[in-house]
């Protein structure tokens, strides 16, 4: 299994467990299950996109938003995929115009049912907001007025689909070919949240050596 998936789910099981029994956390986890049961790709993809929401966060230091959260919201941020049909959630083939409207719609329904279930704005910000993009481009609404929660869930959303694998795509980019994907696209993504991204995934990369080192000198 791959390192930072394995790292996303430590970080799952340690955060659960500190907030067991708070309702709005019990209630995630309720639906997190739920994702995993129905599709264990997406359940693994909203894994990641929590813990790279969770330390971009952190490391860029924000006051608007707690970085705990941000692991909530990464989890459920997909949540609105569940009401699509698994021919399409878990589908392998490029997808017809009629297909895509309805992958479009996740974003909506996954807001909608958030807010009605009682989250916080900050997870419904997460939510509606991880496929926008600063130029425009993005949906559902096109906006160019990013918030920072926006655009820590566009870029950790973005390295998480392009870091593992998923039905419609076997091949994956290493972290060095995400920052390069997002530093070519700039005008998509926040800039600055970018160089803060690589830095974390250097710091990261130079773990396992730290560990072999260790090891070799207590021989």
């Amino acid at each position: 299994m791959d390192v930072v998936l394995l790292d996303s789910q430590s970080l799952f099981l340690q955060l659960f467990s500190m907030y067991k029994g708070d309702q709005e956390w019990e209630k995630g986890r309720a639906l997190f299950v739920s994702m995993n049961c129905r599709d264990p790709a997406t359940a693994n993809h909203s894994l990641v996109v929590a813990f790279i929401a969770y330390h971009l966060t952190k490391n860029i230091r924000l006051t608007s938003c707690n970085a705990e959260r941000m692991v909530l919201a990464g989890l459920l941020h997909d949540i609105g995929k569940l009401s699509m049909p698994d021919g399409i959630l878990k589908s392998s083939q490029r997808l017809n115009i009629e297909e895509r409207t309805l992958v479009v719609k996740h974003v909506k329904v996954g807001h909608d049912s958030l807010k009605q279930l009682g989250f916080g704005s900050d997870i419904l910000q997460f939510c509606y907001s991880h496929h926008e993009r600063l130029d425009g481009s993005g949906y559902p609404h096109g906006t160019t007025n990013q918030s920072e929660i926006g655009c820590i869930a566009a870029i950790s959303d973005i390295y998480s689909a392009l870091r593992l694998p998923r039905s419609y795509r076997s091949n994956c980019l290493s972290d060095k070919e995400i920052i390069e994907f997002l530093l070519q696209y700039d005008d998509q993504f926040n800039r600055n949240y970018t160089y803060i991204l690589k830095s974390f995934l250097n710091k990261r990369s130079e773990i396992p050596k730290e560990r072999k080192a260790l090891i070799g000198n207590s021989k």
